[in-house]
């Protein structure tokens, strides 16, 4: 025996064991906690169980290169946890999950989200952060239900105006991409809270002003000009403040332009 290999065996024998476990407690209770095991796969033995009614799966930081297909046969799935692995694609079977409303996909290198993400019909909370995102499908509108989207840290250059028909959409996390320009249909949202600090915003659209329910606006370091950094940094109300004295000078401009003599026609 190499030198090494009897203290390694047990070792082996003993995370084998312990996913065992793991796998007869999910049979169990309907939560499987497979996180920091060090996989590469779908553990192969789970077919020795009945997970057939698990509600909630968490295999994060692991070495996953993509989403277990198995997984996707847990049709009673409600949240599922790969947060931390290597996954690079996400399966056309992810919409065989139905009754999911909450995932977690953070430090994966997801490149981009595939239709099968947007046909999730419960989806409550999506986590896509630390990825490498460069835009977001137009399809997301179609989850309806979402209240909170946290695509921050990707490399995404704009946003599809798409985002401004979710309804129900209460947090919104844009942190540390590359956004050069926020939608205006954003305003039509009933935002709790956004995040687009680290970007690189010159602007915020004056029909902002409309997100009344919004508690917190978070625009650190992008390089403002409307409105002026050191307004923003005063908080929501002085970004509000600020917004609406240019809505009402560009009515005003609007009205005089609409009252000022055309001229006479001269024959």
């Amino acid at each position: 025996m190499a030198a090494g290999e009897g203290a390694q065996l047990p070792a082996t024998i003993a995370a084998s064991r312990c996913v065992e476990k793991s796998l007869e407690e999910a049979a169990g209770t309907g939560a499987l906690n497979l996180s920091n095991r060090k996989l590469k796969e779908f553990p192969r033995t789970a077919r020795n169980y009945d997970l057939s009614d698990i509600t909630a799966a968490d295999l994060s930081k692991n070495r996953l290169c993509e989403l277990p297909e198995e997984l996707c046969q847990f049709i009673s799935l409600e949240t599922l946890s790969l947060y931390h692995n290597c996954v690079r694609s996400l399966t056309p079977d992810l919409c065989h999950l139905q009754a999911l409303t909450y995932l977690n996909l953070s430090r994966n290198l997801l490149s981009s989200l595939p239709p099968s993400m947007c046909q999730l019909p419960l989806l409550r909370v999506l986590i896509v952060s630390n990825n490498k995102l460069s835009t977001l499908p137009a399809s997301i509108h179609t989850l309806t239900h979402l209240r909170q989207l946290d695509v921050s840290c990707n490399g995404l250059q704009c946003l599809p105006v798409e985002l401004g028909q979710l309804e129900c959409l209460r947090d919104l996390n844009l942190r540390r991409n590359q956004l050069t320009t926020l939608p205006e249909e954003l305003s039509e949202l009933p935002l709790v809270r956004l995040d687009v600090s680290c970007n690189h915003i010159s602007h915020v659209p004056v029909c902002y002003r409309h997100l009344r329910q919004l508690q917190t606006i978070i625009l650190d370091n992008n390089p403002l000009q409307q409105p002026p950094a050191q307004i923003c940094s005063k908080g929501k109300y002085h970004i509000f403040k600020f917004l609406n004295i240019v809505a009402c000078k560009r009515s005003q401009e609007e009205l005089e332009r609409a009252l000022r003599p055309t001229g006479f026609t001269s024959w």
